[in-house]
């Protein structure tokens, strides 16, 4: 229908709402499991995946894509920035090589979100 998000984005943002809100409970509860160097810091990230994670939960339930496209394109903003300064701490040695997958998973939704952001407009 028009002006109706796809199903494609919609399945996408329930995806990356529980995956990254399960990420970020992680880090908030037990920054020890996550490897993390300053459990402070460790904490604040979780906090922030929580946030966005939220946002892309209560942008799933919208269907109206001028009611979703501002909440999709502060995700892909997210995730492009969230994969260069993890890859940019893994590869400088301040963040253990452990933290490559989520770092990879992170540029695979900014990558797929922006390609369903493009198709949606």
């Amino acid at each position: 229908m028009k002006g109706q998000t796809s199903k494609a984005l919609r399945i996408t943002l329930l995806v990356y709402a529980v995956w990254w809100a399960v990420y970020g409970m992680l880090h908030v509860v037990s920054p020890e499991l996550m490897q993390a160097k300053d459990p402070a810091i460790e904490r604040v990230l979780g906090a922030a995946f929580l946030a966005f994670a939220f946002g892309a939960g209560l942008a799933y339930w919208k269907k109206a894509w001028d009611r979703v496209k501002l909440v999709v394109l502060v995700q892909i903003a997210w995730m492009i920035l969230y994969t260069i300064t993890m890859a940019w701490g893994i590869l400088a040695g301040g963040i253990t090589a452990a933290a490559w997958a989520p770092t990879i998973l992170g540029a695979a939704f900014a990558i797929l979100l922006a390609v369903l952001y493009t198709r949606e407009k």
